[in-house]
């Protein structure tokens, strides 16, 4: 752990999470696992008890820390969120959470990116990323009807272990592809940015992503976020227009 810089004007607390966040970074404190008691921490970062508290409720503020009453403070995981799928917006156009299988369509590592996805992953030309197409196929009808498709771009140094055989052997059926991450990764997305607009796919792209030419999609991009706001995903869904309704929860 980090100690304190006796020339950084930042007003102690502030100092004093970014210790505390840059040590769940690190891998130091894992998802899941409870950090040590206040006055151990408060001994070890060198500041008086009520310091170090405020520096923790601002990370609990920030859903990165939990408190569970009568157990501690731990690292949030992806399952705190509550939910099997926290950040799923696709739905049915009855509002139902739509019912689907995933199918595995491309696994690559690759450089060929386009910038804007590689400016909002803080990444530079020429950086790999993981690249992964899925199509998602309606079980509602019992046919292999491609009811959206799922493309994301993963930071690879975030996902080191992260291989076609890896997926292939470790991925579980049913679970989303944060419950895996989490997991598997230690990577908890915690936040999403995201955009909406109507697209309809020219050829190169229908083909890129094995779908027919002029495939008309509502496609959503959204950033995924992990500890300290740091991106690791940009993930791009594009549903079936006739089929798809996006719903976001604003409260």
């Amino acid at each position: 752990m980090q100690t304190l810089s006796r020339v950084n004007r930042q007003p102690l607390y502030q100092q004093v999470r970014q210790i505390l966040l840059k040590t769940i970074q690190s891998g130091e404190w894992k998802p899941g696992e409870k950090i040590p008691i206040e006055p151990v921490l408060a001994q070890q970062v060198g500041v008086s008890i009520g310091t170090l508290r405020r520096a923790v409720e601002t990370l609990v503020n920030d859903g990165i820390l939990l408190r569970r009453e009568g157990a501690g403070t731990f690292v949030r995981t992806y399952r705190d969120q509550g939910y099997w799928n926290a950040f799923q917006i696709f739905r049915n156009l009855d509002g139902q959470i739509r019912g689907s299988r995933g199918r595995l369509v491309t696994f690559e590592v690759t450089s060929d990116v386009d910038e804007k996805i590689l400016s909002a992953l803080h990444l530079s030309k020429g950086q790999e990323v993981i690249h992964i197409v899925r199509h998602w196929i309606s079980i509602k009808t019992g046919t292999e009807e491609i009811v959206s498709i799922d493309e994301s771009f993963l930071v690879k140094e975030k996902f080191s272990k992260f291989t076609l055989d890896y997926f292939l052997t470790h991925f579980r059926t049913g679970e989303s592809f944060y419950e895996f991450f989490d997991r598997e990764f230690n990577v908890v997305i915690l936040s999403q940015k995201c955009a909406v607009h109507y697209e309809c796919l020219d050829r190169e792209r229908a083909a890129k992503l094995h779908v027919p030419e002029h495939f008309e999609a509502l496609c959503t991009e959204r950033l995924s976020l992990t500890f300290g706001y740091e991106p690791v995903e940009y993930r791009i869904n594009r549903g079936r227009v006739d089929v798809t309704k996006v719903f976001f929860d604003l409260s």
